[in-house]
């Protein structure tokens, strides 16, 4: 399932290196989110906090211009805007008030849930991935995807945990798969609706871009994920990574090999194989453990 959510301009850069006021001026602003993002999710070490860049980013994701409208993140970001606001150096208390202004205006409208994930979306945002998406295991199991957690319910148990692993932070979500897998060989089958299937394993590949700057250069990560579902719990079993010079934004198409599709096999009971059609393949094999149902 496909869920598509710095100041220097990377190398493999297709958007003109300018002001992204300009572009916000002329009315492009698929071209002045893609600028905003790199100061704002992209800054160079030990930069401070773009307050200027943050407020015009935040606009854009409350109305939807240039990128997916999504207001739990514009009031996260509204709010590192008011922080960054009370931070700068010789600020007057006329423009500390400004910036909470804008704040109350645009996440008073929230309900508390959605209030308390923008708290998370200001230190560590993701994009891409909608909130309270929910996959369909089997009849009365599914699991949701909250902002940095999972919800697996499964007939009248329930229970949250965080997502593994630190590749969530401040990345975008390229792609969400769930796959059904034929206890025995680990060929995937078609999720049976209404009658619950037969020891079938249930695996989630999740995607992340990120970036980084590194001996003054920025490069770019992809991060390929396998959960499998086990009961009421979601193990990490397996992560891969591409690595390439330049910018996260705009995030780039998705490597052939994850496109291609993973395969997977059993090769033993318990035992899980997968494989990326990458060159040279990639490969892995996780250990059998005890399902906790």
């Amino acid at each position: 399932m496909l869920l598509v959510a710095a100041i220097l301009l990377g190398p493999a850069s297709t958007v003109k290196a300018e002001p992204w006021e300009a572009a916000v001026k002329r009315g492009d602003f698929a071209a002045a989110a893609t600028l905003l993002q790199r100061v704002v999710f992209e800054p160079a070490r030990g930069a401070r906090p773009d307050a200027a860049a943050l407020r015009q980013l935040a606009l854009l994701y409350a109305d939807g211009k240039g990128v997916d409208k999504d207001p739990v993140l514009a009031c996260g970001l509204l709010r590192a805007h008011a922080v960054a606001t009370a931070k700068a150096p010789r600020v007057t208390a006329a423009a500390k008030r400004a910036a909470q202004t804008v704040v109350d205006r645009y996440c008073s409208p929230l309900s508390v849930t959605e209030r308390a994930a923008a708290f998370a979306a200001m230190s560590c945002p993701r994009v891409g991935l909608q909130r309270g998406a929910t996959v369909a295991l089997e009849p009365g199991w599914s699991i949701r995807f909250n902002d940095r957690s999972v919800t697996v319910t499964r007939n009248n148990d329930v229970r949250e945990q965080p997502l593994a692993g630190d590749g969530l932070c401040r990345s975008q979500v390229l792609l969400m798969r769930h796959s059904s897998l034929d206890p025995s060989t680990g060929a995937l089958v078609e999720p049976q609706t209404g009658t619950k299937a037969r020891n079938v394993r249930h695996v989630i590949e999740l995607v992340t871009l990120h970036s980084a700057w590194h001996n003054g250069a920025l490069a770019r990560e992809t991060i390929w994920q396998l959960y499998e579902v086990r009961g009421l719990a979601l193990d990490l079993a397996a992560v891969e990574r591409w690595q390439e010079p330049g910018s996260a934004w705009p995030a780039p198409e998705l490597p052939g090999a994850i496109a291609r599709g993973v395969t997977f096999a059993i090769p033993a009971p318990g035992q899980l194989e997968y494989a990326i059609p990458d060159d040279p393949p990639r490969r892995g094999s996780i250990a059998p453990q005890q399902a906790r149902r």
